[in-house]
């Protein structure tokens, strides 16, 4: 199933700020009953302190970050041919790594360094290698989906992990990953679907930056401070 507000379909530069985007988000997500909310950082973290800002979604879910990476094609730094999960699981988009001009060592370097990468962070943000999400409903949030596959790696992983529903909720994603992602999860929410390409998730915000580390660890201080005063 996919919801969307029809009111943001294939519109540019809605949202202020992630922020600003995941406090939208919340009203579609106070309808949603789930028990954990899983963060893709760096750019998902401000879109879940406002989502858990929504009046009606309560700041006392639990909320954890889930950290998967995307395998970058050698030369590029958006496009990706599969996801890394915080485990070390690979996921690997087989049909378009077929179709690429890719050597297995460069395959294999790739992967390595995205490993690397998904590890530093795991450290860097202090989290177990695999979650307790048995028999849970989730909620995967994020800034955007642009091919989808970091979130369906992240997905099916928790699915794996023994979760019972897995709901993802963004602020904007084109049609066809959106479309991809469906047949793998219990819900999809996302306020602007577009259907126009090229895609590029910064094209729904009107202030759009890379965070870094410290940025975001500041957003989830402040997700904490939120649940203690709650």
């Amino acid at each position: 199933m996919i919801i969307e507000d029809k009111n943001l379909h294939n519109k540019y530069y809605i949202f202020d700020s992630r922020r600003r985007a995941g406090f939208l988000l919340g009203s579609f997500v106070a309808l949603e009953d789930f028990d954990v909310l899983y963060i893709i950082p760096n750019g998902g973290v401000p879109v879940g302190l406002g989502l858990l800002e929504f009046p009606l979604v309560s700041p006392l879910k639990p909320f954890d970050l889930l950290i998967v990476r995307k395998i970058q094609i050698p030369g590029s730094t958006e496009a990706g041919m599969g996801a890394i999960t915080p485990d070390g699981q690979i996921f690997l988009n087989e049909q378009l790594v077929s179709r690429i001009s890719v050597t297995s060592y460069q395959l294999e370097t790739q992967i390595e360094r995205t490993k690397h990468e998904v590890e530093k962070r795991r450290r860097s943000f202090q989290l177990p290698p695999s979650p307790k999400v048995y028999g849970k409903n989730v909620l995967i949030t994020d800034d955007g989906i642009a091919s989808g596959f970091s979130m369906l790696a992240g997905a099916k992983w928790l699915k794996k992990l023994g979760a019972e529903e897995v709901l993802i909720a963004v602020p904007t994603a084109p049609v066809s990953s959106i479309s991809h992602l469906e047949p793998h999860v219990d819900k999809i929410i996302c306020l602007n679907i577009r259907d126009r390409y090229p895609f590029a998730v910064a094209d729904a915000y009107k202030d759009w930056y890379d965070l870094t580390v410290l940025e975001t660890k500041k957003f989830i201080d402040e997700m904490k401070m939120l649940q203690k005063i709650s």
